[in-house]
């Protein structure tokens, strides 16, 4: 998957996690149910501490991110695209992360966002103003898998310091 396709994604999951109301977010109080993010033709299973599982429909792609950390204006100091392009790197783990899925090992490329325009919602994961506007930069170990088979399907992400396993399932209808 070329890295500008991979670097959109991460770009569109960051901006979706920050413009999900805190109810709806795993970030927030959606706890991990709410950890399966639709981009639209592709899901994202992701949330601070993994997502446990996630129903697709046959032909759905998977964006996996490893690992990725995001740094916005919201949570300062950082304002400028630079201080946040080095701050999301720091967050993030500096080793690419071990991915399997179903145990076959699948490699995770390094990319980054451009700078992210975010307006926030109600309820925000930041407890601010709905409408507030700001810039977020997020880094990430990530992958696309294709659409899996029909069935259950497990994803394992280790990164060194934790292992998150998800489930996948993919059945129609889902």
């Amino acid at each position: 998957v070329p890295a500008k396709r991979l670097d959109n994604n991460l770009a569109a999951l960051w901006t979706t996690v920050l413009e999900t109301p805190s109810a709806q977010n795993p970030f927030g109080t959606g706890g991990p149910a709410s950890a399966c993010f639709n981009l639209g033709s592709v899901v994202a299973p992701f949330g601070p501490s993994g997502a446990e599982s996630c129903t697709v429909k046959p032909g759905t792609k998977i964006f996996v991110a490893a690992s990725s950390a995001e740094c916005s204006t919201f949570e300062g100091p950082e304002t400028t695209e630079a201080e946040l392009r080095a701050c999301a790197r720091r967050a993030d783990v500096r080793a690419a992360p071990t991915l399997t899925v179903d145990g076959k090992a699948v490699p995770v490329a390094e990319v980054e966002t451009p700078l992210l325009n975010i307006v926030l919602p109600a309820d925000n994961v930041f407890g601010l103003p709905a409408g507030t506007q700001g810039l977020s930069v997020g880094h990430g170990w990530v992958t696309l898998l294709q659409p899996l088979t029909p069935g259950t399907h497990t994803i394992v992400i280790d990164t060194g310091a934790s292992t998150i396993t998800t489930t996948i399932v993919v059945k129609p209808g889902g």
